[in-house]
């Protein structure tokens, strides 16, 4: 049995053992905290009280009052799962989806605690979305538990296993999207695959149209012009070049879709762009995006997880198809973390 990388306190020992090794592990139980709220004036935590698991406290951070939802692992992500996919999905398919999910916690745990955040993640899109008591059923919390410590991982050059972030997103629209070509950065475990299971959902295909307008009220200047610069090998594009009376500039075609959300948290807008996976034609001053997918296109296609799963495919087959390069791990934890 290898020891885990993860970045956990010395107080907690982690251990990944392959499950057609060595079968599952009796975990004690690991903590997160969660920010569920932040504002500039304390709020009343009574307000609070009965909508999650666990534990709530006060913090103060970056001028900031945040209010903390301290629990354990596994219950966490009863909170998460019907948020992040729908309640009434294949029973296999939220199963692939508690995996994830539980990978991104320990993945994100680990980035907090080298950032020194007061918190592990936020309760929204930039993390995981959570939503407490609220977001159970019974069918998530039988997912979760059936997956109980399993998460996703990479073998390091010492025989041993790392966890790596099993991203996930709605719809890839025919192939998934390499890390790397989403973010940048090397990634050599996460590459894109062809997907053939997320044909005809929603955001399979979309159209956008933005005008000049829209363009100088994202951007911040006129634009006579845009293309796309270039494009990754998973088809989607990279950089995107939009030319006005004050010259060019390039801006990524994510940080371009990030924009077009205009503080929203959702890319269902008609002026928002669903994906990078793109091509612009231009009419007049309109600037057509003929599309496909929605999300950033890395990992578990959600609708292709649905389609997999009603077409008789299990958690480990579906997790296999959009991670071909990770292997599913079991993940012993014991002790606390010191938080």
């Amino acid at each position: 049995m290898e020891m885990l990388r993860s970045g956990l306190t010395n107080k907690t020992k982690t251990t990944l053992v392959a499950i057609f090794l060595f079968g599952l592990l009796t975990a004690d139980a690991e903590s997160v905290r969660i920010c569920v709220w932040e504002g500039s004036k304390r709020p009343s935590i009574e307000n609070y009280k009965g909508k999650y698991r666990g534990q709530l406290s006060f913090a103060r951070w970056g001028g900031k009052y945040l209010i903390i939802n301290t629990m354990d692992v596994e219950e966490y992500l009863f909170g998460v799962i019907g948020k992040e996919m729908e309640k009434s999905w294949p029973f296999e398919a939220l199963k692939a989806q508690a995996v994830c999910s539980r990978t991104l916690i320990y993945y994100y745990k680990e980035m907090a605690i080298k950032k020194k955040l007061p918190y592990d993640v936020s309760g929204t899109i930039y993390h995981q979305v959570y939503g407490g008591v609220s977001s159970e059923n019974e069918n998530i919390v039988r997912a979760v538990e059936e997956t109980a410590n399993l998460v996703l991982a990479g073998q390091n050059d010492e025989n041993g296993y790392n966890i790596v972030p099993s991203f996930f997103h709605a719809c890839c629209g025919g192939h998934t999207n390499s890390a790397s070509g989403a973010w940048g950065g090397r990634y050599p475990l996460l590459e894109g695959v062809e997907d053939p299971y997320c044909e005809g959902s929603p955001f399979y295909t979309w159209q956008r149209i933005l005008t000049r307008d829209d363009l100088k009220s994202i951007l911040g200047f006129d634009v006579s012009t845009v293309r796309v610069s270039e494009f990754n090998g998973n088809k989607r594009a990279v950089n995107l070049e939009f030319q006005g009376m004050r010259g060019k500039k390039i801006i990524t075609a994510e940080n371009f879709r990030m924009m077009t959300i205009n503080g929203s948290t959702t890319f269902k807008s008609s002026k928002s762009l669903p994906s990078t996976m793109f091509t612009i034609t231009q009419r007049g001053d309109s600037f057509i995006f003929d599309g496909k997918g929605y999300g950033h296109g890395v990992g578990l296609c959600q609708w292709g997880a649905r389609k997999m799963a009603e077409q008789g495919n299990n958690f480990v087959e579906i997790l296999k198809h959009y991670f071909p390069n990770l292997r599913l791990v079991s993940l012993e934890t014991s002790g606390t973390t010191g938080k």
